[in-house]
């Protein structure tokens, strides 16, 4: 079995900018940490899937976001989650943004074809309860505190019109985007390939 995420990837401008700010922390840390190598995303679901089962999971996936309109993701601050002795420090999407990712993933979830959900995949997770996009996990509460020191402001807005599938690569440890998924606010158009 695959491990797989649906994410939303940021502009090119915004992965930069999260790349460059976990790079400041390592150095910061003085070693690597939970997530300092992940390409900035929000998580939105995961699954685990077999090589066969996978195209039709992905057709399904195409199904449902492609009725999904595009929208604006507005980032306005910083938080962490505490769990425990490792917790997660991330920047925080506006109240606004935040209510859009999540209706837009309960759309998804409910919108999905519940057999095959049921007998293709083995592990659901919904991730979009708290949307965020991480810059560390794993992490003490002194560490969060210095990231807190290091990382005071941050603002950015970019147009979300695709979700990803991500693709957990077992020798790096990191996730690979293997699909993108248009939101184009209508069904998507099945074509025949064997039309004359």
């Amino acid at each position: 079995m695959e491990q797989y995420s649906l994410a939303i990837m940021p502009s090119l401008e915004i992965a930069s900018q999260v790349a460059e700010m976990k790079q400041q922390y390592r150095i910061a840390v003085g070693r690597s940490y939970g997530s300092a190598n992940a390409e900035a995303h929000i998580s939105l679901d995961g699954f685990d899937a077999d090589e066969n089962d996978y195209p039709y999971i992905l057709a399904e996936y195409r199904r449902v976001v492609s009725e999904l309109t595009p929208f604006e993701i507005r980032f306005s601050s910083f938080g962490d989650f505490d769990r425990a002795n490792y917790s997660a420090f991330y920047i925080k999407p506006t109240e606004e943004t935040s209510a859009a990712i999540r209706e837009r993933s309960e759309t998804v979830m409910k919108n999905f074809d519940k057999k095959l959900k049921k007998q293709y995949t083995k592990k659901w997770a919904d991730e979009s309860k708290n949307p965020h996009m991480t810059i560390g996990r794993r992490l003490t509460r002194e560490w969060i505190g210095l990231a807190y020191s290091m990382f005071t402001e941050y603002e950015a807005a970019f147009l979300c019109d695709a979700f990803v599938i991500r693709k957990f690569h077992e020798k790096r440890r990191q996730y690979d985007v293997v699909d993108v998924l248009p939101l184009v606010g209508s069904p998507a158009v099945q074509l025949d390939l064997f039309q004359p």
